[in-house]
């Protein structure tokens, strides 16, 4: 039996699994790393403390099975999160960081801290050396190179976003100049850790092409240098590294999948607990290789067809969502990463939408509220996630408000009550052509007088998302990655009121975070819908199945609310895990077990469960009522601020008078 390895480098930690030939992951293990944050959006990160904490993951996960020698390990293959790496000319990490002003105070107590760690752990003092994903230091820069619109843009949604390279690159350049001498080799992270497995600096389509303004279908077998534009680096002030051949920043530029070198060092071969020479698959971005690892499961089984490959979309939900999806075919949309060339699969572009904070946005709202003392004490006190205990919460108040007892029930339980069973459906509504009428008209911003307020309102009360029905969230707090490409952007939260703090009357405190929750987690959905509908108007064939994975993909009502929002049926996968399968399959084909990475999808690919939407109209017309709210809190949001800058409202045909009708049903 041959068995395939897959380490992972996310956010705030280290993973490594190993699965077989078949996709079951039998083991993994995780390890924390650290993040500095000396100054408000900069972030950065350590690649020897990645690299370490990745080797000490990797033998844990191998002593976990008795009978996986590390001979069995046939394949090895990385995935990490778009954030760059810098190294010196003898590869040796470099500090990027721009560290406040210490007091003498401040900077002694420091050396004695950074003295005591080494004396503990016999090891060096930590170099912040990468830049990560999500630092905004490079905001100017961005600016600067969009401004220029240069053809490669072209290529990644028409603008250069904040999270790319590039801009780092420029940023580096001008505020550390000696950094940019010294400098070696600038790396995704990715491909910086084949290069520490290999010895040899080979870049990844993915990497390259997805945040460095790399073209891959300009390449070609003999010259990888053909896919950078040499105008585009000269016009942007970073003609050196075409002057230089580009080696600081690739100029062997391979397939994912496709094998590095000899395989593992002997070096890391130690490291790792694993056998010289082992075949390491040239890897990707950490989302790509959670699509890798669930876009070649077969559907037929759960809906009796087979979903075509180009008609389904990867979310990969964690502290941000990235949503991708594959086509033969190049498709431009504006504010939409890609197309991208070879990204994931060899002969398909990459189209990737996403989100700039899905589960750091939801943390957030919940943490920052007034009542989360109380959540979490009573989440500890029943051993559950807090997010599962405001599930519970959600279904409690909707019970209890379809029975119009609400404040009776709060009184005689003010936390969580055991309501478990499922709420009636509300498909019993008499006219349903009616409501289907209403949502033509919701679309169009019209009214609709036909239908009886109180008629649709009694069957929205059986229903959860109901409750949101006068709180209303633009979740762009971080930004908006698409479909307006906006880094600025900032989020609304509408519809608060005020509420007595006091602990006695804590179940009210309780009701409003676990609505606001609801409210932000409905915001992400129509966020995603935003996206689906911003991808079919640039003609890409209509998405018919989301599959989900991430973090925060484990919560189902997360995931529910996607199902009806979006109107699309979800498949989440039989393990969730599949970014670590995916790393894992470019093992397996660097093996050679597989002809290529479809084959390999097909067979290491598999889909858990089918979630379904919501099919009743009456919600189907409630969502397209609030929809209509969400798009309407963004061009308001981008009034506000042209306002203030007083400028002309940069919002297409926006005027300073509500156009739409008031609608008598909500």
């Amino acid at each position: 039996m041959s068995y395939y390895m897959g380490a992972d480098c996310g956010s705030g930690s280290v993973r490594v699994g190993i699965c077989d030939s078949e996709g079951h992951l039998l083991s993994s293990k995780v390890e924390a790393i650290e993040t500095n944050n000396p100054r408000v959006d900069f972030y950065e990160q350590s690649s020897e403390e990645i690299w370490r904490k990745l080797c000490k993951a990797s033998k844990a996960a191998l002593a976990e099975l008795k009978d996986v020698t590390p001979d069995k390990i046939k394949g090895i293959g990385f995935d990490a999160t778009c954030s760059l790496v810098v190294l010196d000319k003898k590869d040796k990490p470099i500090s990027v960081s721009m560290e406040l002003p210490p007091t003498e105070e401040e900077m002694l107590q420091k050396r004695f801290q950074e003295e005591e760690k080494r004396k503990k752990s016999g090891e060096e003092g930590t170099t912040w050396n990468i830049i990560m994903w999500r630092d905004h230091r490079a905001y100017k820069e961005t600016e600067e190179i969009n401004s220029l619109d240069h053809e490669v843009l072209k290529y990644i949604g028409g603008q250069v976003s904040i999270e790319m390279e590039s801009p780092k690159l420029l940023w580096l350049k001008r505020n550390k100049p000696h950094v940019w001498r010294r400098s070696g080799r600038f790396m995704d992270l990715t491909d910086y850790l084949a290069f520490r497995a290999t010895g040899c600096d080979v870049r990844s389509k993915c990497t390259t092409g997805c945040k460095w303004t790399y073209l891959p279908h300009k390449a070609n077998d003999g010259d990888s240098c053909a896919g950078w534009s040499a105008d585009f680096f000269a016009k942007i002030g970073l003609d050196e590294l075409v002057d230089e051949g580009y080696e600081r920043i690739g100029n062997t530029v391979h397939d994912i999948g496709s094998s590095i070198g000899q395989g593992l060092t002997k070096e890391a071969a130690e490291e790792l607990g694993l056998v010289e020479g082992t075949p390491v698959g040239v890897g990707l971005i950490d989302a790509h290789a959670g699509a890798l690892g669930m876009l070649g499961a077969e559907t037929e089984e759960f809906l009796g067809k087979q979903i075509p490959l180009e008609r389904r979309m990867a979310l990969i939900s964690g502290t941000s969502t990235c949503h991708i999806m594959l086509s033969k075919n190049a498709y431009f949309v504006p504010g939409v990463w890609g197309p991208f060339r070879d990204a994931v699969i060899g002969g398909y572009w990459v189209l990737e939408p996403g989100q700039s904070a899905t589960g750091a946005l939801m943390e957030f709202v919940v943490k920052s509220h007034w009542a989360y003392k109380f959540v979490q004490s009573e989440a500890e006190k029943k051993q559950m996630s807090i997010f599962d205990l405001l599930n519970d919460h959600l279904k409690t108040m909707s019970n209890y408000r379809m029975q119009s007892k609400l404040m009776a029930k709060m009184k005689a339980a003010p936390s969580v009550s055991g309501f478990e069973q499922s709420l009636p459906p509300a498909s019993s509504y008499e006219d349903a052509e009616r409501i289907n009428q209403a949502i033509r008209e919701a679309k169009r911003g019209r009214p609709s007088p036909s239908l009886k307020p109180m008629g649709l309102k009694k069957i929205w009360k059986g229903h959860v998302a109901y409750l949101s029905q006068n709180l209303h969230c633009l979740p762009d707090y971080y930004g908006n990655r698409c479909p307006f490409a906006d880094p600025s952007m900032r989020g609304v939260l509408t519809g608060l009121s005020i509420f007595n703090t006091r602990e006695n009357v804590k179940s009210a405190g309780i009701d409003e975070l676990a609505i606001r929750y609801l409210s932000v987690m409905q915001a992400l959905a129509y966020s995603t819908r935003h996206i689906l509908e911003s991808l079919e108007a640039s003609g890409v064939p209509p998405v018919e199945m989301l599959f989900m994975c991430g973090g925060v993909s484990k919560n189902p009502l997360f995931v529910k609310q996607h199902a009806d929002i979006t109107g699309r049926y979800i498949a989440t996968p039989r393990n969730n895990e599949t970014v670590l399968i995916g790393a894992a399959t470019c093992g397996a084909c660097a093996s050679g077990r597989y002809k290529d990475l479809l084959e390999a999808m097909k067979a290491m690919n598999h889909v858990g469960n089918v979630i379904a939407p919501n099919s009743d109209p009456a919600m189907a017309l409630y969502h397209e009522r609030k929809y209509q709210v969400f798009k309407r809190l963004y061009r308001d949001h981008v009034a506000y601020r042209d306002i203030m800058k007083g400028e002309p409202s940069a919002v297409k045909g926006e005027t300073t008078q509500c156009e739409a009708p008031s609608c008598t049903i909500m």
